[in-house]
């Protein structure tokens, strides 16, 4: 009797759970599509939202083999996205609703991995948490691969703990191909850390080479397809899933932060460009940049492992911050944080193992994913897909609390929770990157650009006269921030210019031009001012200007010859 009250219990709970996080996400998406930014992100070539819809557009539009050359990234989620177009139309809507259902499912999942990894109260706990993790909310409305990822990673966690304790060579293959499925979503390395954990913990040893293989074999199934449409269509012989090996650069030059990204750095564009997307030349010429700069290296990644560790949801071109302080949607709301999660789950881990309780499989998922963002780098979105692992261990140490406290032992409670609020305040956001720049704001000059950008956009789909006084108020705030980079300024002046304010319009481009005065689309922008206030002689000067900069420009060419001057 008591075992179909607790399985009745488990079914309710399940369904509330489930419900409850798939709710509060469909919430957030029907307040955030509300906002121009959301949508601008897939609009503008910038971001990579764009470069996934487009790719994705191209698919659904009948070209499902992915068109000519190898993959520019892992072909997954490109695919995830063109099945949901096929199926539903063109509607970003669709999207956000299909990665918040499968979120909703993932929540479920880490219920029943965390009952069975520690008990069922820490498997309530961890799903309460994951259900309204702030940054789960934050990613299942926007078109990046996070969402995906994290879905994935409980899965195939999930599927590898069934396959232990059942014992089936099915469970075994399913787990490979939802590991293939993850590893063509965003490579990993986890492939031979869980062949290792097979072999070590699965007796008798044959039958452990076995279910290994087996495994082996359902990855493959999934990986081989797409192996072998890039070896053939690559005409170089090359072997591999993307070409996107040069982004190992992005966070692994010696001058990096290790989180954020500058293009413009001459060290990560030499290094990407001596790779050449060889997965050999980028080792090689890594392990020669250790050697010349070993302390720089060794400061980078003591950097990287503190900046992956403390509270700081670090953007790459969307900011939760910007998002949560302009916008009114339930990201306001007290949700669970990494910070919160991480202090707990440092505790939870020290509790498991002195209690003897050693789940040895989600360390490995722990420290292998958390690893591989460490080495690559720092972002928010990368984050992601260990936080279920780190809220396992959370969920644990949560009720190991409650359960002394229940018991009476209140000193040992008292000893835990100090130590919880020690993490806690240990972990602070840190703006400073370890000291590696001036403390700066939580959003960044360039993502109220962005937004500005955003609202410029919906006026001219809309023609809301108010989203141009929002767009200045950005500008304003961005050139606060950062008085010294010239987009803010440029921006500002394209406002100016579609309100008619000519000359409050060439005062901008000029201000910008003085942080930025090689730059040909300046003086291309600058003289369409001027052609449009009839001031020809001056437009003539800065649209040849523009050309000197960047010559054979068609574009410029064409508003040059629309210049009416009679001489040239």
């Amino acid at each position: 009797m008591m075992d179909d009250r607790a399985a009745r219990k488990d079914r309710y709970f399940i369904l509330f759970i489930f419900l409850a996080a798939f709710l509060v996400r469909m919430i957030y998406i029907v307040q955030v599509l509300q906002f121009p930014l959301t949508e601008y992100l897939a609009r503008s070539g910038t971001f990579d939202q764009y470069g996934f819809d487009k790719a994705a557009s191209f698919i659904a539009s009948g070209n499902w083999l992915g068109g000519e050359g190898v993959f520019g990234k892992e072909p997954l989620y490109s695919y995830f996205l063109a099945s949901i177009y096929k199926i539903f139309g063109y509607s970003h809507f669709a999207v956000y609703i299909v990665q918040s259902l499968l979120t909703s499912f993932g929540v479920v999942l880490l219920y029943k991995i965390t009952s069975q990894v520690f008990n069922r109260a820490s498997g309530y706990i961890a799903s309460f948490i994951m259900a309204f993790y702030s940054i789960s909310i934050f990613y299942d409305a926007l078109l990046l691969r996070a969402s995906l990822i994290t879905f994935l990673t409980i899965l195939t966690l999930y599927l590898l703990l069934e396959a232990r304790r059942k014992k089936g060579y099915l469970m075994w293959l399913f787990s490979g191909i939802a590991l293939g499925l993850s590893v063509l979503t965003r490579h990993n390395i986890l492939l031979p850390f869980i062949v290792f954990f097979i072999l070590v913990t699965i007796r008798p040893f044959k039958r452990a080479i076995k279910y290994a293989a087996v495994f082996i074999a359902g990855m493959f199934i999934v990986l081989l397809p797409v192996l072998a449409r890039n070896y053939v269509v690559s005409g170089t012989g090359k072997i591999g899933i993307s070409s996107e090996i040069n982004a190992f650069w992005v966070g692994n030059t010696y001058n990096s932060s290790g989180v954020d990204f500058e293009p413009s750095d001459p060290e990560y564009r030499d290094l990407e460009f001596g790779s050449r997307g060889s997965v050999g030349k980028t080792a090689r010429l890594f392990f020669m940049e250790i050697n010349k700069r070993p302390a720089r290296y060794l400061r980078l990644y003591a950097r990287k492992a503190w900046m992956f560790f403390n509270g700081y949801e670090a953007p790459s071109n969307t900011n939760y911050y910007l998002y949560r302080e302009e916008f009114p949607t339930v990201l306001r709301w007290p949700l669970f944080s990494f910070r919160l999660v991480c202090s707990l789950a440092i505790l939870g881990i020290l509790l498991s193992v002195l209690r003897q309780k050693r789940p040895y499989l989600v360390l490995i998922f722990l420290g292998v994913l958390s690893g591989s963002v460490m080495v690559f780098h720092i972002q928010s979105r990368f984050r992601l897909p260990a936080a279920p692992l780190f809220i396992i261990f959370c969920s644990y140490a949560a009720y190991f609390i409650f359960d002394r406290i229940k018991e009476g032992r209140l000193i040992r409670s008292l000893v835990i929770v100090a130590l919880a609020i020690f993490f806690y305040a240990l972990l602070r956001p840190d703006l400073t990157y370890a000291g590696f720049r001036d403390k700066d704001d939580i959003i960044r000059h360039i993502d109220r650009t962005n937004l500005a950008l955003a609202y410029i956009d919906g006026y001219k789909i809309y023609g809301d006269n108010e989203a141009l006084k929002l767009a200045l108020r950005q500008c304003d705030l961005a050139i606060e921030k950062e008085m010294f980079d010239y987009s803010p300024y440029a921006v500002k002046a394209h406002i100016y210019f579609l309100k008619d304010r000519y000359d409050d319009s060439i005062d901008e481009y000029k201000k910008a031009l003085v942080y930025e005065s090689r730059n040909p689309f300046l003086y291309n922008e600058i003289a369409g001012v001027y052609y449009n206030q009839g001031a020809y002689e001056k437009a003539l000067l800065y649209e040849k200007r523009a050309l000197y900069l960047f010559p054979e420009n068609k574009v410029f060419e064409k508003n040059l010859d629309m210049i009416p001057v009679s001489k040239r």
